[in-house]
């Protein structure tokens, strides 16, 4: 009886050691090396001053983002599916009008189905997507580049956009442009 109690114990403690998620701070995402099994935490905070309602007004263009934290998401690896990784996230809800006309209404869904974050060398990325007609949705996605500012207590984020070309998984894809302003400065409401 006690060699199979050593024994439950011996596989237990391997089972508990071996999916054993490691924490690391968000900002290593793209470092080389990393484990298996990782859970990249925003353990400095850096995720939270995007959090909130912002606005843009130009001309005709009228654009709102709501952004909110969502911690410890569950990643799906494209090429390893042994591999486990959590992350926080910004997920986003916006609404987009063009000389007082809805363009878009993307605030009741789930914006991300979508990457919404990650942190490179020189600043925070979201991909980014407009609504599309087309099934196959659209061949053009956004990396959108969020610049953070506060001045004199007034909250902007700059807004730049590039374009980026993704192959389909069918056809025919969206080729229409995105009407959403590349560059914008948001205030924060």
């Amino acid at each position: 009886m006690k060699t199979i109690s050593s024994l439950f114990l011996f596989f237990f403690s391997l089972v508990t050691l071996s999916a054993q998620v490691i924490e690391r701070p968000i900002e290593t995402f793209y470092e080389p090396n990393q484990p298996n099994h990782v859970y990249y935490k925003d353990v400095n905070h850096l995720l939270n001053k995007y959090v909130g309602t912002w606005e843009y007004t130009n001309g005709g263009h009228y654009f709102k983002i709501t952004f909110t934290k969502h911690t410890q998401v569950r990643e799906t690896p494209i090429a390893n599916t042994k591999t486990t990784i959590y992350t926080d996230k910004l997920v986003g809800h916006y609404e987009y009008k063009l000389n007082g006309l809805e363009v878009y209404n993307v605030t009741n869904n789930y914006f991300a189905t979508v990457d919404m974050g990650s942190f490179r060398f020189d600043g925070f990325y979201i991909i980014f997507d407009e609504p599309s007609s087309n099934p196959c949705g659209r061949r053009i996605m956004g990396d959108v580049n969020l610049i953070y500012s506060n001045t004199n207590g007034i909250e902007t984020i700059g807004w730049n956009r590039t374009n980026v070309e993704w192959a389909a998984n069918c056809n025919p894809s969206d080729q229409t442009p995105f009407r959403i302003p590349a560059n914008m400065v948001l205030t924060k409401i």
